[in-house]
């Protein structure tokens, strides 16, 4: 998944331009310099905010967003949604957009709050507890923008999730072929995505972020202020945003949880807060199936990922797209069992 709009960073580079050809990083530099200067901001004053699928500048309250490559006009549609969305969003005002260099952009002014992945650590049980179920809150927001309106400018499929049972099948054979998964593991995730397909069309079709996660969300004054990024918003079945806002308390984590939980009550509490706000979305026929499903497609999606970056050396069976991915294929619904056993 994306992790976009971090809090700022400094002048400097992030992580993600580490991966990037710093000719392309020096070019989209200059655009957002130009952009800026038309509004009487100067660059050099900027602070970076961290992004992997764009490149994200703060200044003179301004934020200047650019995709780090060209052609895929989600920065636009992302401009165009906004529009539609509820003021319970909070997404701030869209000031200007468009398309530079083959780049696109698009300007809003800075919502106020610190990006809530970066504040997560901080935060007691209680107050993580809060803070996802006015996520959600927020996500159910969006899931009442009107679906005609909102399909003339979503994404026509994400890029997270295969957007075919032949695409999907493909993921899991490569996974197969190269020995992450046994053929049993992916005999039952076939099933499983065989149950998905099946009920994919009765699902009850939204505007889905498509993104849903802490780091995509702003924090402020001990709340929820915010919802950004929508470059990947899709119009899917609700289960979609579930899944995403589910995998958040449930999935296996990427690294140990530094917050004090010496008999597991904490995490427990958060757990049972999110499925209490999301479970009642998941009352249509066949939820069940669709958020396993999803479940299933996030996971191969990321593991075929990380592979694809893989130096051979590394113990894949320690990552936590690996973990997930093995728990959902065990047959029992993995880390989603007890959310699944209290649907219809």
């Amino acid at each position: 998944m994306t992790r976009q709009l971090e809090p700022a960073l400094g002048p400097g580079t992030n992580p993600a331009d580490e991966h990037r050809d710093p000719a392309v990083v020096a070019r989209v530099t200059a655009t957002a310099g130009e952009i800026l200067a038309r509004h009487g901001v100067d660059i050099r004053t900027a602070r970076r905010a961290g992004g992997w699928s764009n490149l994200t500048w703060l200044a003179g309250g301004l934020a200047i967003r650019v995709a780090a490559a060209p052609g895929s006009g989600d920065l636009l549609r992302e401009a165009q949604l906004a529009a539609l969305l509820p003021p319970e969003v909070g997404y701030p005002r869209i000031v200007d957009s468009g398309v530079a260099a083959g780049h696109e952009w698009m300007l809003a002014e800075e919502a106020p709050g610190t990006n809530l992945g970066r504040a997560w650590p901080d935060r007691g049980w209680d107050e993580r507890a809060r803070a996802l179920v006015e996520l959600w809150e927020k996500a159910e927001a969006v899931h009442t923008v009107d679906r005609a309106e909102a399909e003339r400018h979503a994404r026509p499929d994400s890029p997270f999730y295969a957007g075919s049972r032949p695409a999907a099948d493909t993921q899991v054979r490569q996974l197969e072929a190269r020995s992450v998964l046994a053929p049993a593991q992916s005999a039952v995730l076939r099933a499983t995505l065989d149950r998905f397909w099946k009920t994919l069309s009765t699902g009850r079709p939204v505007l889905n972020h498509g993104d849903l996660c802490i780091e995509n969300a702003l924090w402020h004054r001990g709340h929820v202020s915010c919802l950004l990024d929508f470059e990947f918003a899709v119009i899917a079945p609700v289960e979609l945003d579930a899944n995403e806002m589910l995998r958040e308390v449930y999935a296996p984590r990427e690294e140990p949880d530094h917050l004090p939980d010496p008999d597991g009550s904490g995490r427990r509490r958060l757990q049972a807060a999110v499925t209490r706000a999301v479970l009642p979305a998941l009352r249509e026929p066949g939820a069940a199936d669709r958020l396993l499903g999803y479940a299933v497609l996030l996971q191969l999606w990321s593991m075929n990922g990380w592979l694809a970056h893989w130096d051979g050396w590394e113990d894949f069976t320690t990552w936590q797209p690996y973990r997930a991915l093995t728990a959902l294929a065990a047959g029992d619904s993995g880390y989603l069992a007890s959310v699944l056993s209290r649907l219809p």
